[in-house]
């Protein structure tokens, strides 16, 4: 396997890489980027040993980084896991991952997104209804203000969590949901002129004189300008710029830069 094999998962699914790397029996370190997110899956002599990604490791982690629709890799021959924590064979991970994979696409063509603001319906859908001590959690919360994320967040767990809930709530009827335009528009914290100008520095780090051309593209693309641009987009535009990095080293720094930045931009 050549030294620091890259490409793009777009063109070469992470599916197909791990089987690849799993028929040449290779010890090494696969790193992964989509956007901000990052993932590294650990394999030894073919077999996937050990994962982590936005805080899962083993299995979970696997089947996360797998559920992503792109991205980019890396493949550093050679470097061993700093632990195991995956056991089972590559092909019933694989499985298991495209089972879970299956459960997300369901979920997200019931729950679109984490805008929308779920309620109870008015009229019970039967007249005995039975359902799990965390749907529950979830009821004790619908006020009909907050949104999906917004449950996901008073709740502690994460995202697709929340998104699972009140999947499960829709299908026993007992909840509808707002439709966005539907909701009283909220007021939106600018990201303001000085994180445009640490972000030209970062994006210029990487990407040198075009530095200012793809800030702008990618601007435009998500519908906003420097001068009305929200600060909690702030992540999707880094998502942005980050696909239009093709070193995979600046792209990485770059990452870990916009990371340390809205970090700064949440204290």
């Amino acid at each position: 396997m050549p030294e620091g094999l890259t490409g793009s998962l777009a063109q070469l699914p992470l599916v197909d890489l791990l089987k690849m790397l799993a028929a040449a029996s290779q010890t090494g370190r696969l790193e992964l980027s989509s956007g901000l997110d990052l993932g590294d899956i650990y394999l030894h002599r073919g077999q996937v040993v050990h994962a982590e990604a936005a805080g899962d490791w083993g299995e979970p982690a696997v089947a996360r980084l797998v559920s992503w629709p792109n991205g980019q890799f890396r493949f550093i021959p050679g470097e061993e896991a700093p632990e195991r924590t995956v056991t089972r064979p590559l092909d019933q991970i694989l499985a298991e991952a495209a089972r879970v994979a299956s459960e997300r696409d369901a979920i997200r063509r019931v729950v679109p997104s984490l805008d929308i603001v779920p309620r109870l319906v008015r009229r019970a859908p039967a007249p005995t209804l039975t359902i799990d001590a965390s749907d529950w959690e979830v009821i004790a919360l619908l006020d009909g203000n907050r949104t999906a994320a917004a449950l996901a967040a008073a709740l502690a767990i994460d995202d697709f969590e929340a998104m699972r809930r009140i999947y499960r709530l829709k299908l026993a009827g007992l909840v509808e949901f707002e439709k966005p335009h539907q909701l009283a528009p909220a007021s939106r914290a600018l990201a303001g002129p000085q994180f445009f100008q640490a972000l030209h520095t970062a994006v210029a780090a990487a990407v040198g004189p075009l530095a200012e051309i793809i800030i702008d593209d990618c601007l435009d693309a998500l519908g906003h300008t420097r001068q009305d641009f929200p600060r909690d987009a702030i992540a999707r535009l880094a998502e942005a710029i980050s696909n239009e990095i093709t070193d995979p080293e600046k792209r990485v720094k770059f990452q870990q830069t916009m990371l340390a930045m809205l970090r700064g931009q949440a204290a």
